[in-house]
């Protein structure tokens, strides 16, 4: 019976606030699905439209950008019988536990096979499978690779000897 009750009385305050709910005037702004951001003349910026994308970049990931991490390409081939040829230091742009952008002098196909050893200040190494996904057309060369699977333990390591917070 208790219960019974309780349950008509919340119905009763249910319907109650529904009745009510047409009466309350909508103030809200209306919007054209744009997010779209005007900006003062003079303070020297233009407006901003975060729906559209300003690049073709595809990663998701937090990117850091370090100084601190030297980078070794090599490769292996059927005549190396498995052992790491090297191709070229690189000078690294970001990295992520995903992935890296790095820049070089040398040409390097895309979709190519790479084994990319990372080493820290700390004299810690991390060896990473990856392939090349992205090149820039000219020289110096901007590069874009993905590891071959996530490296968590690459991306904590990452963010314990962060010491200057720069991301991109």
């Amino acid at each position: 019976m208790v219960l019974l009750y309780k349950l008509s009385s919340c119905l009763k305050i249910n319907i109650g606030l529904f009745n009510i709910m047409p009466n309350i005037e909508d103030k809200t702004e209306a919007s054209d699905n744009q997010s779209t951001f005007d900006l003062d003349e003079d303070d020297g910026l233009s407006d901003v439209n975060v729906l559209i994308p300003s690049s073709n970049n595809k990663r998701i990931a937090t990117r850091y950008v370090r100084d601190d991490i030297a980078v070794a390409l090599c490769e292996t081939t059927a005549i190396s019988f498995g052992k790491e040829i090297f191709i070229d230091f690189v000078t690294l742009n970001d990295i992520t536990g995903r992935g890296i952008s790095f820049s070089s002098m040398q040409y390097i196909t895309l979709r190519k096979r790479v084994i990319l050893n990372l080493r820290f200040h700390s004299n810690t190494t991390f060896k990473i499978h990856a392939t090349i996904v992205y090149r820039s057309n000219t020289a110096p060369y901007q590069y874009g690779i993905k590891f071959d699977s996530d490296n968590r333990e690459l991306s904590d390591h990452l963010l314990d000897t962060q010491r200057n917070l720069v991301f991109k």
